[in-house]
């Protein structure tokens, strides 16, 4: 995610939720429940939220595939990307502007603007047949929406978690992982049964019941706050170990949506089955589930920066002897990479911004965090069009091979972030 700039609410709510309890406030208890029944039901809501709304964003490829074979057959795979492109970043860019609202406002209003809107997105799409309905629907108000919910379903938790909030956010953003890897399975039978209006009706009903229940167990504990934070301070470029790892999550958010978006139009220009078109993006999303648990206990043992080097360099290994020569050879070889693939970078997604946490002071977290993510938010924006055109005009290989090296790129600007955070003196065994 990757939702990745949705979480940024959890991360910068935490500075906000000392000042605000620090006066008393009656009702309310200072401490954290960190459980019971209010506390575990808004964890529900929160999961059932981000399945219909980060889960569909996540498995967006199919859609994508699907009306460039259809409704928009007469358009190139790039000016098609545009769309979900357009998706993509106003649901980072925006989401990272959503927390002072939730502050203000609380969950409740907020989500049911933004649950109404995804569902009337869903809804609109599905009677979509030209390039401009896409644009409108799914582009702007499905990424103004999914920037919403998101953000919100992310940010309650800080109302009721500080202890436990990282199993918190873990449980909520298995939502979003739980919907890429079902909603492709849903699509591929729906198309083929139903057609495009009703597989998409079918969606729409699906996130209708999931956004409606959620909306109902999600519920605010503190009270709202009438100041406002900045979230985003480019002066923070200044470090030198911020840049680079500003750079690097740039490129994590370049890889991971332009391979979700274009993962099923790959399988189709490699001339595999047509079920693995969906099936590869039910695996990526169901590993990436995994990536975004393990690895973080990995790195309380052996240091965030360490435990996501590692990552990178496995992944890297794998895409540049695997995937590049020999991905679009069997199903089987494809599903093995997307799988390492899906876990590496469900790894990259959860330890980015616990390292972004070791470059700065905590009352300075937030802007760090939503800089770094309203930068990076370009990389959604860019990555779909240049890889569309790539794969239309060169072959599936020169796709997974341009963001093998766009990793690189990522890897070495997370060395450099980890040389600059030890002072420009290099330890390969320091715990970071």
């Amino acid at each position: 995610m990757s939702k990745q700039a949705q979480e940024l609410a959890v991360l910068t709510q935490e500075g906000e939720t000392s000042s605000d309890t620090a006066a008393p406030t009656g009702a309310v208890s200072l401490a954290f429940p960190e459980g019971g029944r209010d506390a575990w039901t808004c964890l529900l809501g929160s999961f059932l939220i981000m399945f219909p709304s980060f889960g569909f964003q996540t498995a967006v490829g199919s859609v994508q595939d699907y009306i460039s074979v259809h409704q928009l057959a007469h358009y190139s795979v790039r000016d098609v990307g545009w769309i979900t492109a357009i998706f993509v970043f106003l649901a980072l860019f925006l989401g990272v502007q959503v927390g002072p609202l939730f502050d203000r406002y609380g969950p409740r209003v907020l989500l049911a603007c933004g649950s109404i809107g995804s569902f009337l997105s869903y809804l609109l799409l599905a009677q979509c047949s030209r390039y401009w309905h896409f644009i409108l629907c799914l582009g702007i108000l499905g990424g103004i929406s999914t920037a919403i919910v998101t953000t919100v379903a992310i940010s309650v938790l800080s109302h009721w978690f500080h202890r436990r909030r990282a199993l918190a956010s873990g449980i909520c953003m298995a939502g979003s992982s739980a919907g890429g890897a079902i909603f492709p399975l849903i699509l591929r039978k729906c198309f083929s049964d139903y057609g495009w209006t009703w597989s998409l009706r079918i969606i729409a009903l699906i996130a209708l019941v999931c956004y409606s229940l959620g909306t109902v167990l999600v519920k605010g504990r503190l009270p709202v706050s009438t100041h406002s934070r900045v979230t985003v301070d480019f002066a923070v470029f200044r470090s030198p170990r911020f840049c680079f790892l500003a750079l690097a999550v740039f490129a994590f958010e370049f890889i991971i949506f332009g391979c979700a978006s274009l993962l099923p139009t790959y399988v189709r220009y490699a001339g595999l089955d047509l079920d693995i078109q969906f099936y590869s993006l039910t695996v990526m999303n169901s590993m990436s589930l995994l990536g975004r648990v393990l690895p973080g206990v990995a790195a309380d043992l052996f240091g965030r920066f360490n435990v996501l080097l590692f990552l990178m360099v496995v992944t890297l290994l794998v895409m540049s002897a695997v995937w590049v020569p020999f991905g679009d050879r069997s199903a089987a070889t494809l599903y093995t990479v997307v799988g390492i693939f899906g876990f590496g970078s469900g790894g990259w997604i959860s330890l980015a911004p616990v390292c972004a946490g070791q470059l700065c002071r905590t009352e300075e977290y937030g802007r760090f965090y939503g800089t770094v993510y309203s930068v990076a938010a370009f990389g959604g924006l860019l990555t779909v069009p240049i890889g569309g055109e790539l794969l239309q005009t060169t072959t599936p290989q020169v796709l997974v091979g341009f963001y093998t090296a766009v990793l690189v790129v990522g890897l070495v600007s997370v060395a450099c972030s980890r040389w600059a955070l030890l002072e420009w003196k290099w330890r390969w065994k320091v715990k970071i």
